[in-house]
């Protein structure tokens, strides 16, 4: 995928990721996230009734002509992606930028530096990798990286807009689990059966490795999703909604706590047929303004 282009059960089309361990409440390390690494918590996280407190950081996405959505940011559970966001805003990267993706029931994508989910680049350069707190999860309302179908992040966000309640988020995480573990197994045979002799053969054979590596750490990571449901997680997903699909898979680093209206006005404007094949890309430009960092008093 671009970013963030959700795939099926073909091995080519099954967006995972990889991870670099995990154990019960770790302390989370602050640098750059060369690997992908996650964190098993049961903390409150993004669930519940989010709002902001004395020395909480924040984000204004003014977006032009729709108003502003202001998000709650988790420095302390995320801090290498809140440090790439919130650099690249304050720097001006993301104004003038565009929302292209809008799908219902899901997620707006937008903050791209080609303006089509790919080709910009993290506030240190290049990308960076996955960086999940199973406290912050796929919540209506949460702000997520996307990420390359390999798990590289750049600058790429997007917002879930799906507010259709979830049940049954126990089963759900089996299901996601055992087709991360599929794909995985897939990729080995691919990789098992590649001809030395073939054009670009190095080329497979690290995509496939990749693929491997990043598919079966990414049913650890769910897994791990699945151990530390709590019943706030439970009651959130129940009466919020949200898109569960991504947990463990992309990184969540904020929370919506005011202009849900604006998020749902961008949700339900016209659309054309975008790149990734359906009626995503808007049919006028979705331009942001700019993004604004404070500190709540």
């Amino acid at each position: 995928m671009k970013k963030l282009k959700i795939k099926a059960a073909a091995v080519f089309m099954f967006a995972a990721m990889m991870i670099s361990g995990c154990s019960t409440e770790p302390a989370v390390e602050t640098g750059r996230t060369t690997e992908f690494r996650y964190y098993a918590s049961s903390g409150a996280g993004n669930s519940g009734d989010v709002t902001l407190s004395p020395g909480d950081t924040y984000a204004v996405i003014s977006v032009h002509d729709f108003g502003d959505i202001k998000i709650k940011l988790y420095p302390d559970l995320a801090p290498y992606a809140v440090y790439n966001f919130t650099e690249l805003a304050k720097r001006g990267d993301y104004n003038g930028r565009n929302f292209h993706r809008l799908i219902e029931n899901f997620m707006i994508q937008g903050g791209s530096g080609n303006g089509i989910g790919y080709g910009g680049d993290s506030f240190d350069g290049g990308n960076f990798k996955n960086e999940i707190n199973t406290s912050l999860r796929h919540y209506y309302g949460a702000l997520c990286y996307a990420s390359t179908n390999t798990g590289e992040i750049s600058d790429g966000f997007y917002i879930v807009n799906s507010k259709t309640p979830v049940t049954g988020i126990e089963n759900m995480y089996d299901n996601l689990a055992a087709n991360y573990s599929g794909t995985s197994q897939i990729c080995s045979y691919y990789l098992q059966s590649l001809d030395p002799s073939m054009d670009q053969y190095e080329k497979a054979k690290a995509y496939y490795t990749s693929m491997i590596e990043y598919n079966s750490k990414a049913a650890e990571a769910v897994q791990a999703m699945k151990e530390t449901i709590t019943p706030a997680v439970t009651e959130t997903y129940k009466t919020k909604g949200g898109a569960i699909s991504l947990d463990g898979a992309y990184t969540v680093f904020g929370q919506t706590v005011e202009g849900f209206d604006v998020i749902d006005k961008i949700t339900s404007v016209e659309k054309t047929t975008g790149a990734d094949g359906k009626e995503s890309q808007p049919v006028s430009e979705i331009i942001i303004d700019k993004i604004e960092i404070f500190t709540q008093s």
